[in-house]
């Protein structure tokens, strides 16, 4: 393991503790919090905040008001009585150097400032920690900043605009522009048990390590606590935006203790250690409360953040992201390499009069099982879902951040990622409101290993690569959907005999990238039923498709589901009612199934293998449309060409507001399309249907290329550096094409300075519209710093001298000998002076 630690939970001291990598947690329970200290790969973990801290109480009770205060920018004056300074601040921001920063019990120091916009940065250049035990008050916003460590200790009260506490340094330059970077995490911790109250501003404590045991008020604001050695903070008037950690640090720790609560109603609260890239060991620790409920219509967001390498993140305590006044609930979020959910963790997003909000769990690898070395208990999952919709996801995205939504594209193809998902131990719930989803998003395989049961409920399975059904999947009031990068398979045999799919008053979908299988080797009953528990008069029975062409991705044969696709097969099939039956009260709505007729085993038609009560069942061959091809014009509006393999009585026909797009402007094969307002005519128009995507797809697809508009046998294009006339607006360089481009879609000039230099997007011809013969001008800011080394240009043309990019060359760098020379305009006679 690259940790050097993990964390485990103590049914004793009602809390996560740090023990060494190599402790086993299955079946045993920590002792003693000594006990979990003592190991010798322990770390600086668990209680060691709450240990520091006072620690600090008892060291820095000596240094009780600010000593040696000194403006170095902007303009304030230090004044007040023993006891009770105040810093009068008249200009927007202002910084000022301190020996010592500190409030002791009874005093106070109070800030007058402008405006609530107004900004305050005190900055400790002595050697001994900040500890705040009086009242620390602000009209508007204080940045405190000690290296040494800072401490707001049980007592103190602080009421101001906004607060920044921190042990990273930050420069007076960067601070007076708004440029709110800090880096240098200094030896000290920031550690608050005091109450802070920022009501509509916000809090960020920022150090190596943070932590909090008081109470935290920003209702309708933010409340950041981040733990690393570089950082930035994203402002926006009074709003913080977003904390990002530029750099980690060893050992990193954000905790919020069980005695602490953080509360932010319509705000924001982020706890993270999240360094982009970083390997060093960190961890977000809660077992506390942290409360953001939805109020005014504003949507709270709770987000706990680890490392996706190296980090982990306990839950313990109370998540609240509900919406109990009304409105929809929030979001919640928990992710790092390792996610441990403890057994008496309670977390909500419910919404009575709304929809019920999002908790994404996001892991290296999940596991739902009721064991100590689970990430989550089963019957913790089951009791969550109930006032939850839960995504687990072990995909992440190309910047390495946990996919947190269905796909757009019809197949699941994660970027990065390729842990799975584990259930191996049942789950069941009746949600209390609004209906609730269970999404289960793998970068690898899913494994279900025990029953699903969910009343008022659904399941989605997204992975990239197989997802394996071996026990029973059961919903009422709800769907199943049921999609892989690979295979799909649903599995009944002696060991798994109750291996079956059953949804009353709901659909079902099952798709994938290759085969399904439906194997029933076991006793020849339904694997999957649909009931239709009561009936409103026109409303469809649930619809089952069972195809790889309610899925297929462009990437993954190109030609579009057609005889090329996947295979679904029945195993030991053959007998009427072996797989599919459906029972509902109303014998004029029908049940509707799709398939594509040349992706099956024989037969070819599901009436075999169905069984139905109640209503008849209607077949639905899946058609395809062919794509329409183009010459790269930089658009992605296309058209479709007609229909694959052409039915015979059936033709495509575009109603109004129908389109096709391609979804993106790039020369390439087989890419995907996107269409809609399209529909079927002709005699037998009715026994065909387009195929439906699943896996979160919002239109149907099918494919077709994107071709370039270089004409072979021209040589290279020249570039030519000119001073034209002043109404060039000058510098500016020539392209001579000698290839007819129909269009240039974006330019930029590389410099060894400044690097890419975007160019103006309106790109004028030079002399004559006639591109091919005159070239384009690309005009340049004088103020662009010179020399410029290379001219990049993105256009429809390829360089038979060049190697092509695929699928094709769109961009070309072509040198420049010499820059232009800047255009100087023509001095102007001074006008004699009158007498």
């Amino acid at each position: 393991m690259n940790r050097i630690h993990r964390s485990i939970w103590s049914e004793q001291t009602g809390t996560f503790v740090a023990v060494a990598e190599n402790t086993s947690s299955a079946g045993k329970k920590i002792s003693s919090i000594t006990a979990s200290l003592s190991s010798p790969n322990a770390g600086l973990f668990g209680l060691k905040a709450l240990a520091v801290s006072l620690m600090m109480a008892c060291a820095a009770t000596a240094f009780a008001q600010p000593t040696s205060g000194v403006v170095s920018s902007g303009s304030a004056t230090i004044g007040g009585t023993p006891g009770a300074m105040v810093i009068t601040q008249t200009t927007a921001n202002v910084a000022i150097n301190w020996q010592s920063f500190g409030v002791q019990a009874f005093e106070s120091v109070q800030f007058v400032q402008p405006s609530t916009s107004s900004v305050a940065l005190n900055r400790v250049v002595g050697p001994d920690p900040s500890s705040i035990l009086g009242s620390l008050s602000a009209n508007g916003k204080v940045f405190l900043v000690n290296p040494n460590g800072i401490l707001f200790g049980a007592g103190a009260s602080v009421n101001v605009g906004g607060l920044v506490a921190s042990t990273l340094g930050i420069s007076d330059a960067d601070f007076m522009a708004n440029n709110y970077r800090f880096s240098g995490a200094g030896p000290g911790e920031v550690v608050n048990s005091s109450n802070i109250d920022v009501n509509g501003g916000y809090v960020a404590l920022l150090g190596a390590n943070v932590s909090n045991h008081g109470i935290i008020t920003a209702q309708l604001g933010t409340v950041a606590l981040a733990a690393g050695n570089r950082m930035t903070l994203d402002m926006a008037g009074d709003r913080l935006l977003s904390v990002t950690i530029d750099e980690g640090v060893a050992g990193a720790l954000v905790e919020n203790s069980s005695s602490g609560e953080i509360l932010a109603n319509g705000g924001r609260v982020l706890m993270t250690t999240r360094a982009a890239g970083s390997v060093l060991s960190n961890a977000v620790n809660n077992s506390g409360v942290i409360r953001a409920q939805t109020i005014v219509n504003e949507e709270g967001s709770i987000r706990l953040l680890g490392g996706m390498e190296t980090g982990t993140v306990n839950v313990a305590g109370t998540l609240d992201a509900s919406a109990a006044a009304g409105g929809d609930g929030g979001l919640i979020e928990t992710s790092a390499a390792r996610v441990d959910v403890a057994s008496n963790a309670t977390v909500t997003t419910l919404a009575p009069s709304g929809e019920t909000g999002q908790w994404l769990i996001g892991s290296q690898d999940f596991i739902v099982e009721n064991e100590s070395s689970a990430n989550m208990q089963a019957t913790s999952l089951s009791a969550l879902m109930v006032t939850n919709s839960v995504t687990i996801s072990t995909a992440t995205d190309a910047d390495g951040e946990p996919i947190r939504s269905l796909p757009s594209t019809d197949i699941f193809a994660p970027t990065a990622g390729s842990g799975n998902i584990e259930i191996n131990d049942a789950v069941s719930w009746t949600a209390s409101a609004s209906p609730t989803t269970l999404t289960l998003l793998a970068g690898g395989d899913t494994n279900i290993n025990a029953a699903i049961t969910a009343n008022t409920g659904n399941l989605v399975v997204c992975c990239g690569r197989d997802v394996n059904v071996n026990e029973a999947i059961t919903t009422t009031n709800g769907s199943v959907m049921l999609g892989a990068g690979r295979d799909v398979n649903i599995v009944r045999s002696n060991t798994a005999p109750l291996t079956r799919i059953t949804t009353t008053d709901g659909n079902i979908q099952i798709c994938a990238a290759r085969d399904v299988t439906l194997n029933n080797a076991h006793d020849g009953a339904a694997l999957i039923t649909l009931t239709r528990g009561s009936t409103t008069a026109g409303e469809d029975l649930a619809n089952l498709g069972v195809s790889r062409g309610l899925t297929l991705s462009a990437g993954t044969a190109g030609t579009g589901p057609g005889p090329d696709s996947g295979t679904v097969r029945f195993v030991n099939g053959g007998l009427a009612g072996t797989y599919i039956t459906t029972t509902g009260p109303d014998p004029v709505t029908p049940t509707n199934i799709y398939y594509n007729p040349t992706s099956y085993e024989t037969p070819t038609d599901f009436s075999l293998f169905f069984t139905g009560t109640g209503s008849p069942l209607n077949q639905y061959m899946l058609v395809f449309p062919d794509g329409g091809d183009k010459t790269f014009d930089g658009r992605t509006g296309t058209t479709l060409s007609g229909l694959k393999g052409a039915p015979a009585g059936v033709s495509l026909v575009g109603g109004f507001g129908s389109g096709a797009r391609f979804e993106t402007a790039a020369v390439g094969t087989d890419k995907t399309i996107s269409f809609v307002g399209y529909s079927l005519t002709g005699a037998n128009a009715s026994d065909y249907a387009f195929a439906v995507p699943c896996c979160g797809a919002s239109a149907s697809r099918t494919t077709a290329s994107i071709t370039s508009a270089f004409v072979p046998g021209f040589p290279r294009p020249i570039l030519t550096p000119e001073v034209l006339p002043p109404e060039a607006r000058p510098p500016a360089f020539v392209l001579h094409p000698s290839a007819p481009p129909s269009r240039v879609v974006a330019a930029s000039v590389a410099s060894p300075v400044m690097g890419n230099i975007p160019l103006p997007p309106v790109l004028t011809p030079h002399t004559s519209p006639d591109f091919a013969s005159q070239g384009f001008v690309f005009t340049v800011s004088p103020a662009t710093p010179l020399p410029y080394s290379t001219l990049v240009v993105q256009a429809p043309v390829e360089l038979e001298e060049l190697p092509a990019v695929a699928p094709a060359a769109t961009q070309l760098a072509v040198p420049i000998a010499t820059p232009p020379a800047p255009y100087q305009p023509p001095m102007r006679r001074p006008k004699p002076e009158r007498n």
